[in-house]
This record gives C-alpha cells, sequence and structure tokens, in this order.
C-alpha cells in the first residue's frame, strides 16, 4: 500500500516515516526547492502549486492514504505572516483534497490542534489564535470533499509533543539548555496544565488510526491523544529537575503568560479508541535525556 506524507521532513514526520516504512511504501509531498534529506527508501514529489501534476503522481503511484502533517505554526502572529499560514494551513490541504478526486485515495489523516479549543470545558470550536483558525478553516475546507466524495477523513489532534532528536525549540530542549548553562530562566508564574506525550506515543497514535482506517472500523471526523496525566509547568520542571539530576535556575512570573494562554487543555475531546499512551511524563524526560 502507498502512503503520501505531507511534513514528512520535520520531527514528526520523520518518525513517523521510519515506523510506517517497513509495511508501507512511503511517499512524501515537499515545497519546491526545500533543503532536505530523507532514506533513500522513500519517493519524493516536489509540489510546485501544479495541481494537476499532484493529481497524476498519486494516480501512478496508487497512493491509498495521505496523512497532512504539513503546518506553520506562529503563536502570536505578526500581519506579514497571515499570507504564509493561510497558504501552509488552509491552501496545501485543500489543493491536495482537490488532486485526490476520481482517484484511489481512500482516507485522510488530518493533524489538528488542541489550540482549535481554547475553552476546555466546552466542546465548540473556540480559536486560540490565528494558527488554530487557519487549522480549523482547513477542516470547514475538506467538509465539501467529504460530502462530494467516500472519501474518509479523520482530524487527530494533537497537544505538546517532544522526543529525542527534537530541534524545535520547545519545552525540554529549553529546559535542557538552562539547566547545561544554569542561566535564569525567565517564565509565567508555571500555573498552566500542559498535555504532553512522548514521540513514541504520538506515533503510536497515528499507526493505530491507519489500522482502524484500513479495518473499516466505524469512526468519528475526530480523535484527540491524551497524555496519561496532565501537570502545570511548575510540576513538570520539578519532574524535570528530579529525572536529570539537575536544578533548574527559573525565575518564576519573570515574563506574563501569553495572551490567551491556555491554562487547562481542551477536555472535551473524544480519545482516540483502543490507544492509550505508553509512556509516563517521567519516563518519557529520562528517555529525552539519554545520549
Amino acid at each position: 500500500m502507498n502512503i503520501l506524507i505531507t511534513g514528512g521532513t520535520g520531527f514528526i514526520g520523520t518518525h513517523l516515516i521510519k515506523a510506517l516504512s517497513n509495511q508501507y511504501k512511503i511517499h512524501i509531498l515537499v515545497p519546491q526547492n526545500l533543503d532536505f534529506t530523507v532514506p533513500e527508501y522513500v519517493s519524493v514529489f516536489e509540489f510546485s502549486e501544479n495541481i494537476r501534476e499532484l493529481h497524476q503522481y498519486i494516480n501512478e503511484n496508487q497512493i491509498e492514504g495521505i496523512i497532512h502533517l504539513a503546518t506553520l505554526y506562529v503563536a502570536q502572529h505578526q500581519a506579514e505572516q497571515i499570507k504564509d499560514i493561510i497558504l501552509s494551513n488552509v491552501y496545501l490541504g485543500t489543493a491536495i483534497l482537490e488532486s485526490i478526486k476520481n482517484t484511489q485515495v481512500k482516507w485522510f489523516i488530518n493533524t489538528g490542534t488542541y489550540w482549535q479549543n481554547f475553552k476546555s470545558d466546552n466542546k465548540v470550536y473556540c480559536p486560540a489564535n490565528l494558527y488554530a483558525a487557519s487549522k480549523q478553516a482547513f477542516i470547514d475546507m475538506a467538509a465539501f470533499y467529504t460530502e462530494t466524495s467516500s472519501l474518509r477523513f479523520v482530524t487527530l489532534k494533537l497537544s505538546d509533543t517532544f522526543g529525542k532528536g527534537d530541534t524545535r525549540r520547545k519545552l525540554f530542549n529549553i529546559f535542557k539548555e538552562a539547566a547545561d548553562t544554569k542561566e535564569p530562566l525567565l517564565m509565567s508564574k508555571g500555573e498552566q496544565y500542559l498535555d504532553i506525550l512522548y514521540i513514541d506515543d504520538i506515533i503510536s497514535g497515528f499507526t493505530h488510526l491507519i489500522n482502524l482506517l484500513e479495518q473499516d472500523k466505524e469512526l468519528l471526523n475526530e480523535y484527540v491523544l491524551v497524555a496519561q496525566q496532565r501537570y502545570n509547568l511548575k510540576e513538570i520542571a520539578g519532574i524535570f529537575e528530579k529525572v536529570s539530576g539537575k536544578k533548574l535556575q527559573i525565575v518564576w512570573g519573570g515574563r506574563p503568560y501569553r495572551e490567551r494562554e491556555i491554562m487547562c487543555p481542551w477536555q472535551k475531546g473524544t480519545p482516540l479508541p483502543g490507544w492509550k499512551a505508553k509512556l509516563s511524563l517521567e519516563d518519557g524526560i529520562k528517555k529525552f535525556l539519554t545520549p
């Protein structure tokens, strides 16, 4: 079976390709002129925004599944970033949906975000920022394609992710750098709760959803991946110190909360059936710190 992945050169994408490559033939879609390296067993399509060319590639390579990971994340956007946010988070996915009309593609896994639900105790869509709004806009665009075809479209919403080899400037990379340098780290008051999953659990969530789709299981349009336990930022810092054996020089309250800071991750999402996170936060940090 042939699967096409967007965002295949990113942190989650590279791990997912490795996990799926023993069972599936993997293709990735990348923008033109992107400097990247992928394993030789991965086929690459450089998307020039020519939808007909993409349609032809999907047909000729008998693509049956799409996993859409590509995204442009901007926590607090500037005016000049709006166009790129829409191109990355709305246009690209819509172009792919248009290209798979009248092809053998059976299913499409979309990646969503908890940020689409700012109000943690409410099922109703409420974007925390423009990034989240753009992710929802793509889902709304996709409704037209699912209404007019037999395509199965499922969104898997993620919260925070981390893992070994992650080059993004995320929480645990910041903690690790601060622990090594012993420099003061200005942070908010640390009262916000986070739902953080290690990369292994993220990948198992995607592979489990693929299996459900391949088994033609009856599914909802949207699921969430949930950590074993949620901790606030201060508690997470304490767990990191315990596992690493290093003290963090954190100045709590040294910076304000972001505008529309999510103090409690969304609680009304439907967990992916048959899947549970295997790694505790402590075990994930141990793997992250292992040389």
